[in-house]
């Protein structure tokens, strides 16, 4: 594989059995859209390890990890040093001190496991999946055991994230129907199930505001975004990606726009000017993926050039409720 990293990104929400839907539009997918990271058959966990060979079938351990040499990996084997010590209550989890000797720096780590954290991300480095990078949150979208801050195929199917159509959604194929540089995995432009182009679909039966009962909720969504704070558009690839949650099922909008000013310093011209948007749906609480697409304003902008912006990320439950989130970007070619 070669390329660089395009994105930091965490985790993603998952629901088996949904087909592969895409993460972007300019119209909400419908209520009961979710991601689908692995949908290859004979991998439960979708870790890229076959089933039959998988030392936890399912949960993610693209690693296989297994520290103590049992037949479980580290990611579902409840003592991982087999000290006869559960590891939630293990001061050394992957050292064997039976003893739980703690007497160098009492009430903290065993003294068979000295404390290090390299990067200094609050997570000792035998727990870390990031050792350079920090990561306090160790989020690994395809269970290699290698972080995403530090890994440079975050969705394991073999294609860096530079180079990646879809770099959080498993395509190992990079189909691309309609050659917009965003594979159809992860294409809602492409392709809506049920739904033309452009036309928002509405509530699924039984999802909030497709009954009466829904419309006494008054009260709006919570909702969390993360994302990059710079971001360098050689390396973003067509679309800026969005790792938001939401606390109930909600539609969620997400817009990356610049004000006049900025956009006069960038030389994007005279007025505010709309840079990435997309959209996409949780069927309940939970967290996933906004693909917003880089408009043509935004692949106006001339290396060496740095451009101010704002992701606003707006939720809307069933009822109507809505609230919005703003992020400061900065931009570069």
């Amino acid at each position: 594989m070669v390329g660089l990293r395009a994105l930091t990104v965490v985790v993603i929400a998952l629901a088996f059995g949904c087909g592969t839907a895409a993460l972007l539009a300019g119209a909400p997918a419908p209520f009961g859209a979710v991601a689908e990271a692995h949908p290859e058959p004979g991998d439960v966990d979708g870790d890229t390890v076959g089933d039959e060979v998988d030392n936890c079938p399912t949960v993610p351990n693209g690693s296989q990890l297994n520290s103590d040499g049992d037949t479980q990996g580290d990611a579902c084997d409840p003592d991982d040093d087999n000290d006869a010590v559960a590891d939630n209550a293990d001061n050394c989890r992957l050292v064997a001190n039976p003893d739980q000797a703690d007497i160098v720096m009492p009430g903290g780590r065993g003294d068979a496991c000295p404390a290090a954290d390299s990067d200094g991300d609050g997570r000792y480095d035998d727990d870390d999946n990031c050792l350079a990078e920090g990561n306090p949150d160790q989020h690994d979208i395809d269970g290699d055991d290698k972080g995403d801050a530090c890994d440079r195929d975050d969705d394991g199917d073999r294609y860096d994230d530079g180079f990646d159509n879809c770099p959080v959604i498993y395509n190992p194929d990079q189909g691309d129907l309609d050659g917009d540089r965003l594979g159809s995995a992860c294409d809602a432009e492409e392709s809506i199930a049920g739904s033309a182009p452009g036309v928002a679909p509405g509530p699924a039966a039984g999802a909030p505001g497709a009954g009466t009962t829904a419309a006494a909720d008054r009260s709006p969504p919570r909702v969390t975004v993360t994302v990059g704070r710079r971001q360098r558009l050689a390396d973003a690839g067509p679309a800026l990606v969005v790792t938001t949650s939401c606390s109930e099922a909600c539609n969620l909008q997400a817009v990356v726009g610049a004000n006049a000013r900025s956009a006069r310093k960038a030389r994007l011209g005279p007025a505010s000017v709309t840079l990435a948007r997309g959209s996409w749906s949780l069927a309940a609480a939970g967290r996933t993926y906004v693909f917003a697409r880089w408009t043509s304003a935004a692949r106006r902008l001339r290396s060496g050039r740095r451009l101010t912006a704002a992701l606003r990320v707006t939720a809307a439950d069933g009822s109507g409720n809505r609230r919005t989130v703003t992020r400061r970007l900065e931009m570069r070619r």
